[in-house]
């Protein structure tokens, strides 16, 4: 079997593809888009020229994928989640949906991003971008919001049209929460048949490519020209996710694109950002629980609007 190199956005580095454990086929989804105030973008790496040939013995495959070319998608989420318990990471999201135009192209309906850098379960910074959301009779709003936990105190920025709304409380460990948001993502998408399987490595850390194409249910409705594609660990890390899909709502070709990927695992340092002084004077302010320009812990929920700059 010859030999093939693809590309990989994850980590910035080459997933060299070296042989078939299940099916034939493989390619790696390009990496692309960015989050509102982000801390991290996922961006393509160059495909290499040349491949290195991979020597070592064949190894299990993750938890729940199975060589009969189907996938367990609570089996690989749980070991997931187990995987990513304790880690510190950035893991970044984007949910795309693209409405048909009618003249064969597609115009961009919403463009949903989501950005947690976690350090430590109560040491985080988590952005998420102003969406659209239907209610069943009109679309609606959800603002943007950004989190700040710096062990003691848990900060939320929430931006809307009246200007920030500050909200904090006692800081809690919010990793569980973190990786049950991905595990749900690898239940909804990973429950796949007819499922191709490539090993590779990055940074001499061996990796399995996984991989299906075809139609069928996906989250709740049917999937036409269905791309799906993971970058998982031998213990089951769901390193990589990206699905592509087409359907119909309201009688309308809708194109649905949805992309996860785990940066800088083990590596994260978190700092604060520059709002922060601007969301303590004005929760202390309300609830005094800033004395003398000293910062106590939050010992309840607060929420505090910031008065809006003269325009």
């Amino acid at each position: 079997m010859p030999v093939r190199a693809e590309s990989m956005g994850m980590d910035g580095r080459a997933l060299v593809v070296v042989g078939l454990v299940v099916l034939t086929g493989c390619s790696i989804v390009a990496d692309g888009g960015e989050s509102q105030r982000s801390v991290e973008t996922l961006t393509p790496a160059p495909v290499p020229t040349t491949a290195p040939t991979d020597t070592a013995a064949p190894s299990p495959l993750p938890p729940g994928v199975t060589t009969g070319g189907t996938i367990s998608p609570s089996a690989l989420a749980s070991a997931h989640v187990r995987e990513v318990i304790g880690q510190s990471y950035v893991w970044a999201e984007r949910r795309r949906t693209l409405t048909a135009t009618g003249d064969g192209n597609w115009t961009e309906a919403r463009n949903r991003t989501r950005t947690v850098r976690l350090e430590a379960g109560d040491t985080y910074r988590w952005s998420r971008s102003r969406r659209v959301v239907w209610t069943g009779l009109t679309l609606g709003y959800q603002p943007a919001i950004e989190r700040y936990a710096d062990g003691d105190t848990r900060y939320v920025r929430e931006e809307d049209v009246d200007g920030p709304l500050y909200r904090a409380r006692p800081a809690t460990n919010d990793s569980q929460v973190v990786a049950l948001v991905a595990a749900n993502r690898i239940q909804s998408y990973l429950s796949l048949r007819n499922v191709s399987v490539s090993v590779g490595r990055i940074d001499g850390q061996r990796r399995y490519w996984v991989e299906s194409r075809g139609g069928g249910v996906v989250d709740g409705e049917y999937a036409a020209n269905l791309s799906v594609g993971a970058v998982v660990t031998p213990d089951g890390f769901v390193r990589r996710l990206s699905v592509t899909y087409t359907t119909e709502r309201r009688g309308t070709p809708t194109r649905i694109e949805y992309e996860f990927a785990y940066r800088q695992v083990g590596n994260v340092t978190v700092s604060p950002p520059d709002w922060l002084p601007e969301a303590r004077a004005a929760v202390g302010e309300e609830n005094g629980s800033v004395d003398g320009g000293t910062r106590t812990t939050a010992t309840a929920d607060s929420a505090v609007r910031s008065p809006r700059s003269p325009q």
